[in-house]
C-alpha cells in the first residue's frame, strides 16, 4: 500500500479506480467578465458628439463658410475630432451583446425585436412624413430612401443595429469557440472589407447599401467592440489610445482639407475621408473607444458624494440617449430653419448654440414622452 493510500486517521483509504492515464486537469474557472461600468459614460459622450457633428457638418461642407478660412478650419477641427461618434455606438453594442450567453436565438430575437422593431418602423415613417412636409419629397423618393435604409441622415443606424442583431446569436458562438487571435483576424478582415466597400461606393460610385445590407460594413466595428472591451484596461492602454485618437483626428481633418483643396470644393474624396469607415476615422474610433472606457472606469471607481452624483447624472442621461438620437435631427433642423444660419464666425457660434439647444430640448422631450403610456416603446 502506498503512503498516499493511508487516511489521515490511520486507516486504509478506499482503493483508487484503475485508469488508462493521468486524471484530467481540473476545469479552469471561467474568467471574470469585464466591467461594463464605463458604458453609460461612453454612451452619453457619443450622443453629445452626434449632435455636435450634425450641427457643424454644413460648415465643413462649405455651405456657410469659405473653404480653408479660419471659421472653416474651426468647424473642420471640431467635426474631425468627433467622427468616432457612430462607430463607438456600434462598438458599445458589440461589447454588450457578443458575450456568450445561454440564450436561444428565438429568445434573443424576440427581446431585441421588441426593443428595436417598433422604433425602426415608427421613426422611418415619422421622418419620411417630416421630410415630405419640410422639403416636398415625393412618394417615389421616400420609398427609395426607406429601401436604402436611410430615411433620414441618422436613421441608417437603426438599420445597422437591426442587421447586426440578426447575426448576433451566430457571432456569440464564434466568440465562444474561436481563439482570441482568430477573432482579431475575423474583425480585421471584416473591417478591411467595410473600408474597401465604402471607398468604392463613395469614390467610384460602385454598388450601394440597402436596408437589408447596410449593417455589413459595420460588422468589423461590432466585433472590435467586444475585443477591445475584453482587453486589459489601465493607464498603459489609455495613453496610447489618446495618441491614436489624436492621430486619427489630425489625419481626418488634414486629409479631408487636402482633397477639398485639390478639387476646389468639398467633393467625393473629402466626403470619403469623413466617412465612418475611412481609415482615418477607424483609427480615431478605436482610440476614442479605449479613452472613453478608461475614463468611464475611472469615474466608476471614484469615491465621494461628487462622484456618486456624477454617476447618477450619467446614468439618467444614458437612459435618454437613444431617444435623443432619434429626435434631435428634427429639433436641430427646425431651430436652424426658424432662426437661420449665418456665415463665417457667426456660423460657428450659431452651430454650437444650436447643438446645445437641440440637445437640451431633445432631452426634455424624451424625458416627457417616456412617461406617456404607449409611447415609451418608441424611444428604445
Amino acid at each position: 500500500m502506498r503512503v498516499d493510500d493511508i487516511r489521515a486517521d490511520g486507516g486504509a483509504a478506499a482503493p483508487r479506480p484503475a485508469s488508462d492515464g493521468p486524471a484530467p486537469p481540473p476545469a479552469a474557472p471561467e474568467p471574470p467578465r469585464p466591467s461594463t461600468a464605463w458604458v453609460d459614460f461612453a454612451r452619453v459622450c457619443a450622443m453629445g458628439a452626434v449632435v455636435l457633428v450634425h450641427a457643424v457638418a454644413p460648415l465643413v461642407t462649405a455651405a456657410h463658410t469659405d473653404l480653408g478660412s479660419a471659421p472653416w478650419w474651426a468647424a473642420n477641427a471640431l467635426d474631425a475630432a468627433l467622427r468616432w461618434c457612430v462607430p463607438v455606438f456600434v462598438m458599445i453594442s458589440g461589447a454588450l451583446l457578443l458575450a456568450p450567453k445561454p440564450e436561444s436565438p428565438r429568445d434573443f430575437y424576440r427581446k431585441r425585436w421588441a426593443r428595436i422593431g417598433l422604433p425602426l418602423i415608427a421613426w422611418t415613417v415619422a421622418y419620411l412624413l417630416w421630410e415630405t412636409w419640410r422639403n416636398g419629397m415625393d412618394a417615389e423618393t421616400a420609398w427609395r430612401q426607406a429601401a436604402a435604409g436611410a430615411p433620414s441622415i441618422h436613421l441608417y443606424f437603426l438599420y445597422v443595429i437591426a442587421g447586426l442583431y440578426l447575426l448576433t446569436p451566430f457571432l456569440r458562438t464564434v466568440v465562444a469557440y474561436t481563439p482570441r487571435s482568430g477573432l482579431w483576424w475575423f474583425a480585421g478582415t471584416t473591417t478591411a472589407l467595410g473600408v474597401a466597400d465604402q471607398a468604392l461606393t463613395l469614390v467610384d460610385g460602385a454598388g450601394g447599401a440597402s436596408a437589408a445590407t447596410r449593417f455589413l460594413p459595420f460588422l468589423g466595428y461590432y466585433l472590435l467592440g467586444w475585443l477591445l472591451h475584453t482587453a486589459a484596461p489601465g493607464a498603459r492602454t489609455a495613453r496610447p489610445a489618446a495618441a491614436v485618437l489624436l492621430a486619427g483626428t489630425v489625419a481626418t481633418g488634414g486629409t479631408a482639407w487636402a482633397f477639398a483643396d485639390s478639387a476646389g470644393e468639398w467633393a467625393a474624396g473629402s466626403a470619403y475621408i469623413y466617412d465612418y469607415l475611412s481609415p482615418a476615422v477607424l483609427l480615431s474610433s478605436v482610440g476614442a473607444f479605449l479613452v472613453l472606457r478608461a475614463a468611464g472606469l475611472r469615474l466608476a471607481r471614484r469615491g465621494g458624494r461628487a462622484a456618486e452624483a456624477a454617476r447618477s447624472t450619467v446614468r439618467r442621461l444614458s437612459g435618454l440617449s437613444f431617444g435623443v438620437y432619434l429626435v434631435h435631427v428634427m429639433v436641430l433642423y427646425e431651430l436652424r430653419d426658424l432662426l437661420g444660419a449665418p456665415d463665417g464666425w457667426s456660423a460657428v457660434g450659431s452651430a454650437l448654440g444650436y447643438a446645445a439647444a437641440a440637445a437640451l430640448l431633445s432631452l426634455a422631450l424624451v424625458a416627457v414622452v417616456r412617461r406617456i403610456p404607449g409611447l415609451r416603446a418608441l424611444l428604445l
